[in-house]
């Protein structure tokens, strides 16, 4: 099967979490999501900030 860059990308990824990831019980599943997705968002609102800056300068 033809595997795009993008999919091969995803795969990485997938993987890379499960290595963190195995072991954890549900309760430590669910907290690292968490703080994973709290993590993501602060940075897209550091983007956020820094394009509206790009943009006003």
């Amino acid at each position: 099967m033809f595997e795009t860059s993008a999919m091969k990308e995803l795969h990485r990824i997938q993987e890379e979490i499960y290595e963190e990831t195995k072991g954890m019980t549900p309760e430590e599943l669910i907290r690292y999501f968490e703080e994973t997705a709290k993590k993501v968002e602060r940075e897209l609102e550091e983007l956020k900030k820094k394009k509206k800056k790009e943009v006003i300068q």
